[in-house]
């Protein structure tokens, strides 16, 4: 599928996927390789596989400064000329969006014979460029607008070791003070957090340039030498990218039936910090086929459905490891059954957007249970806002690719509309995303929730479980949602408590189950004459939502049957419900029908029809009336009229609407 550019996408809910896929070259690897081999003594030929617009980039780039390179099919042939470039023009050069192209190719420009004037697009000029102590090399280069692009450089190959110490766990400065030690005379000594991402060290080491890296504690030092000969980077095939893996592996850990397999993937310790956090929520991640590759660790990848995550705390030196990855981690926390917390996230606000600050506004636009304090999030799961009818359209992100993929999988991952305008902005690093997606798709057994509401007495729940008789109760279920009020209601009665104690039913809530829903005694007149009181305290309400949405959601079965008063408008509205129904029936039909049950039952004594006609009216009127969740048909609602004897019309008319949504997928 094709992504033409600056569109809007609302991404389509509730899929799962499976099957096995390569996915795009690594973005890191990709811009490494081609920097490298420009300055290899030699002729590179590195594959990138669907390079993203942050590689295209960087080709461009050595393209600009007298680089020549050859394409043939998914394989590069990089004509390398040595350390330093060399060209008597003024160049102007745009990395666009990269970020790690603009930190890599910068010591190596203002350490050749050459002028240039570096710039990026919108998003990449708000970032601090953060390469001040390049200048301790006696590089001579300026931003014009402080620490921001665009940055004047006038190179020149005289340029000295030095010794850097970065305190920042950024692997693009680290890479950017290697390299820079690199095209300097002498010996560099870098030192830097140990906990950032070390493509740049392992693949010098693989090309047997002098490089040392000692670890200590919680830092590194590096020593380079400086000018000294590189060896082509020949036949190297890069491996595919973990980070755009991440955004697979998180819709199939949510969503029930998944499992994937991603092939010959990147394996480098610091690039599946993620892999390591979404095991300890409870994730089903295995590796195989692993091997050693051109000095990165690579395997495959196969992530399936887990049910029950956890939620945990992020530690602060985990973030460097996590960085590109954290947008997704939060999307996966949202659906723990507990807290998670995610310390220290300064560094996200120096990437292609402020990552901290997006993430947390359109986090809570979609109803995400999150708190900001100070560079610290705390997500608590979702609240009801995310069954709101109003789409949220994704704001502010500054075409953040993984931002933007981040909440692709929030929709697909559940049934919430979301709006992703720009969407095109994945082409920085996924350019086939949305294909990709496409050729896992898997809906065969995708479930339909079928959402019923009505008057009391309507023939709903007979209606509703004839339904699961005829699809089978393997593959179909029927919810009473009213049940859950009239387990409340018994309890109140049992109590024997003239007041209602709302506290006292709310506590109870946590001891509901389906067994508790099958009590004959629910449906005594006691009990019918006094849910309607209980049904309308707001409290109750509430506490009651999210028990409904769990046993709705979490059920087992493909077809979910859910009848009640406020079903389609309250507890699984829009989106949430893909066939909503208002079953109706003449209030005497329903005395009469519910005179004649009460009368066959043992148990029950001294049965009016009056008084059952009269406590039906009396119902209605305060179902109708109440201001919390109101019973109403809503605007998307069929109408289903059961009042005449023959229940198989209505029952037809359902089964039909059923197939027909079962056939789309």
């Amino acid at each position: 599928m094709a992504i033409k550019k600056s569109i809007i996408l609302v991404p389509e809910n509730n899929i799962n996927i499976k099957g096995s896929v390569e996915l795009s070259s690594d973005k890191s690897l990709s811009i490494r390789s081609v920097i490298f081999s420009s300055i290899g003594y030699g002729i590179s030929t590195v594959s990138i596989k669907n390079p993203g617009e942050d590689a295209q980039t960087a080709i461009q780039a050595i393209k600009t400064l007298g680089i020549r390179v050859v394409k043939k099919k998914d394989q590069y042939i990089i004509y390398g000329l040595g350390i330093g470039y060399n060209n008597k023009k003024i160049l102007k050069i745009s990395f666009n969006n990269s970020g790690t192209t603009l930190r890599l190719l910068t010591p190596l420009i203002a350490g050749s014979k050459m002028n240039a004037i570096i710039t990026g697009d919108k998003s990449l000029s708000k970032r601090p460029y953060r390469l001040e102590f390049l200048k301790q090399f006696l590089m001579n280069l300026r931003p014009t607008r402080k620490k921001y692009l665009p940055i004047q450089i006038k190179g020149h190959g005289n340029c000295i070791q030095s010794n850097i110490k970065i305190t920042k766990p950024s692997a693009q400065m680290v890479s950017a003070a290697t390299i820079a030690g690199i095209i300097s005379y002498g010996e560099t000594v870098i030192e830097a957090p140990n906990n950032v991402r070390d493509h740049t060290t392992r693949i010098l080491k693989y090309l047997n340039y002098p490089i040392k890296i000692q670890n200590k504690k919680n830092k590194q030092i590096i020593k380079i030498q400086g000018r000294q000969f590189l060896r082509p980077i020949q036949n190297y095939n890069i491996p595919s990218d973990p980070s755009s893996s991440a955004f697979l592996i998180a819709i199939a850990i949510l969503t029930k039936d998944s499992v994937i397999k991603i092939k010959n993937v990147c394996l480098n310790p610091y690039r599946i910090g993620f892999i390591k956090v979404l095991k300890r929520m409870g994730a089903k991640i295995s590796f195989s086929n692993k091997k050693n590759y051109f000095g990165e660790p690579v395997g495959d990848i196969t992530a399936s459905y887990s049910q029950n995550l956890k939620g945990i705390t992020i530690n602060p030196n985990e973030v460097a490891s996590i960085i590109d990855e954290i947008p997704i981690l939060l999307i996966v926390a949202l659906f723990c059954k507990s807290k998670s917390i995610f310390n220290n996230l300064t560094e996200l606000k120096f990437k292609e957007s402020d990552r901290l600050r997006v993430m947390h506004e359109n986090l809570i636009l979609c109803g995400a249970n999150i708190t900001k304090v100070k560079d610290n999030l705390i997500i608590n799961g979702i609240n009801n806002r995310f069954y709101s009818s109003k789409v949220p359209v994704i704001k502010d992100y500054s075409k953040d690719h993984r931002i933007c993929m981040a909440f692709f999988c929030l929709a697909a991952v559940s049934r919430k509309k979301i709006q992703i305008n720009d969407f095109d902005s994945v082409n920085v690093s996924f350019p086939n995303f949305l294909k990709t997606i496409n050729d896992l798709k898997y809906n065969k057994d995708k479930k339909i929730l079928v959402a019923a509401d009505g008057p009391v007495a309507c023939g709903k729940t007979s209606i509703l479980k004839k339904l699961v008789k005829k699809f089978g109760s393997k593959r179909a279920a029927f919810l009473d949602s009213g049940l859950l009020y009239r387990h409340l209601t018994l309890v109140h009665l049992q109590s024997k408590k003239k007041k209602i104690n709302a506290n006292y039913l709310v506590k109870h809530l946590k001891k509901v189950s389906i067994a508790k829903l099958q009590n004959p005694r629910l449906h005594s007149i006691a009990v019918s004459n006094k849910v309607s009181e209980i049904a309308k305290i707001k409290i109750i309400r509430q506490q009651l939502l999210p028990v409904q949405r769990d046993l709705i959601f979490n059920c087992p079965q493909q077809i979910v049957l859910v009848g009640g008063r406020d079903i389609a408008s309250t507890v699984i509205p829009n989106n949430f419900s893909d066939i909503k129904l208002y079953i109706n029936c003449d209030v005497k039909v329903r005395a009469k029908r519910r005179y004649l049950e009460l009368k066959n039952k043992k148990n029950e004594k001294n049965v009016n029809y009056n008084e059952i006609l009269k406590a039906l009216k009396a119902r209605d009127l305060a179902d109708s009336t109440r201001a919390i969740s109101p019973l109403k048909k809503t605007k998307d609602s069929i109408l289903i009229d059961n009042s005449f004897n023959d229940i198989s019309r209505p029952i037809n008319k359902i089964s039909l609407l059923i197939e027909r949504e079962i056939k789309k997928h």
